[in-house]
């Protein structure tokens, strides 16, 4: 036992402890001016005691999907649906699925404000259900077409082209927009085109699992699996899925292959949507294999008690816990102890964040949830009162809110600014606190000190500097501060982002622009050119901004959308913010560390237009592992400005410029983009284990090898590629093929030399 436990009897009274034992001073270092201050006897008392009640950790997502279809299945079967999730492997589902989520949960958070405080957690949420009811009819119809089309027909008797053919006239029956794949609707077609595909080349290599399956009855099984599909969607967009449908944690990263931390559950790297995907893909794959109508039914039985589960959620809980406690912190007498109202906060605050492992569990375990609210209501107690929050609205206030479209604000929801600002303070040290290991909450005075810290640390993000101590280290802007506010801003009161107060100008240079990656594998300067670029440097806004547990893209862009008067934004506006890009941007390094969530940036530049369109991604990876040797596609797509470029040096026959142009392309997202993207390949069944360091040296190998190839055959492509830039299509696609002689050799590294086929406009495979 340690020296603490030895000398206290954690079951005890206060006035049991034997004389001479063991009682530290504990003081409440407090970040506010003047805040130095003993903690009372009550609370010496709770930091004594360590019988916490064990509620277990939290899981992370399971599948929403029946785990039935293939448990019971013959060995044969199994390894039909491995083989099918490999012929299976592309990434445009996932990302049409997340892409999805987004629009759901901006539309929620633009439809909030529509109605009245008392109905704007109800009526919005119908309003995108009937939106999504809408794309499901969509989808449903157009299953129904294959099924009515390809019914009494097998995957292995179909001709070439002739399921593409089919797909493209349903959805052009439909109307549905952009049908050259971005849309959920045609990446819906295009994945179970690649289903049918597969389970034809299965059947075709005589696995008689799928040998005599009929489109038909797959179809119409499918059909029954996509509403559920969707109301996962809307579950994530809402508010996570429900309880009912997640399971162990360390089951699902078995699934997907992702490395637990040791002792700890973790979420996947991968977007939600993403990942409910892979999921979906899996049960899809499942579903080819084995006509199974009962567990179809079964899926739907499920989906339908746990549609009837409460409509609010985690999230919804959140945000009236954050509004009660706000206007509590208002409405207290100056000096109050809050010890009681932050006991009912800092469970709501611990149930939306179902995807840790915390000592304090879901719900809260009682004796450690008293004790970090007494802590903190000492903290706090400088700061209750109309008198104090008015003062920090005041002080919030001089910190550019004007810049972020606030003066327009209604008097109630400008006067509770400082309040919430003590509210998110307190959401961070708690969230803090939660991802703490047993062994600090287990020591009172380690846990008073990590409490401390991270309430000072939430402090100097959210608290003007004039309010804190001149001594305080904690703060992460050198010289002028800034706060982060809570939005979107609205009677409903319903939070799901915070944007720095502070809009940083910036002068780029294009040095600088070329050295900061954006999420589509380019740079900053390649996206600058394509948007019409043509001097340096580049003079513009950067707006930042932190995800909040439960916060999508898509809710940033529709709400900065809304408040600009313009409509939705993009959601690939909207860059991940890392300490480095800070410091390039505007030499603040310390603001590339979030809090809650992400952080992300946005640079405006005055007077351009955003994106007319969705950022296509420069580079798709595509792994086919089901043959005896493994084949790697990598399909690089060239911008509109980057086709016409091409076109311009091969009129002056300009061999080595283009060489030039196409190895800073290649290499470039070799070294960014691609180990990540192989890694998430390799993943998916029959999935390979690389490390990150192999991950970079086959990235690193495969873009040596597409830079010679380019070397050595470009007289040979020189007409198709001239042909490809002339062609109305936006942008190139080059397609590089690499065989390997086997998996020890992909594992290694070790490529033979590509293929190249080029095309106009921007494919996937």
């Amino acid at each position: 036992m340690d020296q603490y436990s030895t000398a206290v009897d954690h079951e005890a009274a206060p006035e049991a402890l034997a004389p001479g034992a063991y009682a530290p001073e504990s003081i409440s270092l407090s970040p506010f001016v003047g805040g130095v201050r003993p903690l009372s006897a009550p609370d010496r008392a709770e930091t004594g005691d360590r019988a916490y009640e064990d509620r277990g950790s939290a899981s992370l997502l399971a599948s929403p999907f029946s785990t039935g279809l293939i448990d019971s299945a013959a060995p044969e079967a199994e390894t039909a649906v491995t083989a099918l999730l490999a012929e299976m492997g592309d990434e445009a589902f996932g990302e049409a699925v997340q892409a999805l989520v987004d629009e759901a949960a901006g539309r929620q958070v633009t439809s909030a404000e529509s109605w009245s405080s008392d109905r704007a957690a109800e009526l919005p949420t119908g309003e995108v259900e009937a939106w999504m009811a809408g794309i499901a009819a969509q989808a449903d119809q157009l299953l129904e077409h294959l099924e009515l089309h390809f019914g009494d027909r097998t995957p292995e008797s179909l001709s070439e082209g002739e399921l593409e053919a089919v797909l493209n006239e349903a959805l052009a029956a439909q109307g549905a927009p952009d049908l050259s794949g971005e849309g959920f609707l045609s990446a819906l077609a295009r994945r179970f085109g690649s289903v049918v595909k597969g389970v034809g080349n299965l059947a075709r290599r005589g696995i008689t699992a799928v040998a005599t399956r009929l489109l038909g009855p797959l179809f119409r099984l499918v059909r029954q699996m996509v509403p559920s599909l969707l109301r996962s969607v809307l579950s994530i967009a809402f508010r996570n899925l429900p309880a009912e449908v997640q399971a162990d944690a360390t089951a699902l990263a078995a699934k997907l292959g992702i490395t637990l931390p040791s002792g700890a559950p973790a979420a996947p790297s991968a977007a939600p949507g993403e990942v409910l995907a892979e999921l979906f893909d899996s049960q899809l794959a499942q579903a080819a294999i084995t006509d199974n109508q009962a567990m179809a039914d079964q899926l739907l039985n499920e989906w339908e008690s746990a549609g009837a589960q409460d409509g609010g959620g985690a999230m919804a809980r959140l945000d009236a816990a954050r509004a009660d406690l706000a206007e509590q912190l208002t409405a207290a007498a100056p000096g109050s102890d809050l010890s009681s109202e932050l006991e009912q906060f800092i469970p709501a605050v611990m149930a939306a964040l179902p995807l840790i492992r915390t000592g304090i569990g879901i719900y809260g375990r009682d004796k450690l949830v008293r004790l970090i609210a007494r802590l903190l209501a000492q903290l706090i107690k400088s700061l209750t009162g109309m008198e104090a929050t008015q003062a920090l609205t005041r002080a919030i206030a001089d910190k550019g809110l004007g810049l972020l479209r606030l003066e327009a604000e209604n008097a109630a929801g400008s006067s509770q600014l400082g309040a919430e600002a003590l509210v998110s303070t307190l959401e961070d040290t708690i969230r803090a606190v939660g991802h703490l290991p047993p062994e600090s909450q287990e020591q009172p005075l380690r846990l008073q000190a990590e409490v401390q810290e991270a309430f000072a640390e939430a402090a100097a993000r959210h608290m003007p500097s004039e309010m804190l101590r001149a001594d305080l280290d904690a703060h992460e802007m050198e010289g002028e501060s800034a706060v982060w506010v809570l939005m979107p801003r609205g009677s409903s009161r319903r939070y799901r982002y915070r944007k720095c107060s502070m809009i940083f100008p910036a002068h780029i240079s294009r040095q600088v622009a070329r050295a900061i990656v954006v999420n589509d594998g380019g740079t900053l300067e390649q996206r600058f050119l394509d948007e019409g670029t043509t001097g340096w440097p580049v003079t513009a806004e950067v707006h930042l901004y932190e995800t909040l547990p439960g916060t999508h893209l898509g809710h940033l862009a529709a709400s900065e959308g809304e408040r600009h008067g313009a409509g939705p934004l993009e959601t690939s506006e909207f860059e991940e913010l890392t300490s480095q890009t800070a410091s390039l941007l505007f030499n603040q390094p310390g603001l590339g560390r979030a809090a809650a969530g992400r952080r992300y940036y946005r640079v405006v530049i005055p007077g351009r237009p955003g994106p007319a369109r969705k950022r296509h991604r420069r580079a798709v990876v595509r792994l086919i592992l089901t043959g005896p040797r493994p084949v790697m596609r990598v399909h690089l797509r060239l911008s509109e400005r980057e086709a016409h470029r091409v076109g311009e040096l091969l009129g002056q026959r300009a061999d080595v410029r283009l060489v030039a142009v196409f190895r800073s392309l290649i290499l470039g997202l070799a070294q960014r983009s691609l180990p990540g993207r192989i890694i998430r390949q390799v993943r998916r069944p029959p999935g390979l284990v690389l490390s990150d360091e192999q991950a970079r040296t086959l990235g690193g190998a495969i873009g040596e090898r597409m830079v010679a190839a380019v070397a050595a055959q470009l007289r040979a492509m020189g007409p198709a590629l001239a042909a490809a830039t002339r062609d109305p299509a936006p942008g190139i696609t080059l397609t590089f093929e690499f065989g390997f002689a086997d998996r020890a050799a992909l594992i290694a590294g070790s490529p033979d030399a590509p293929s190249v086929t080029i095309r106009p406009g921007w494919h996937r495979d």
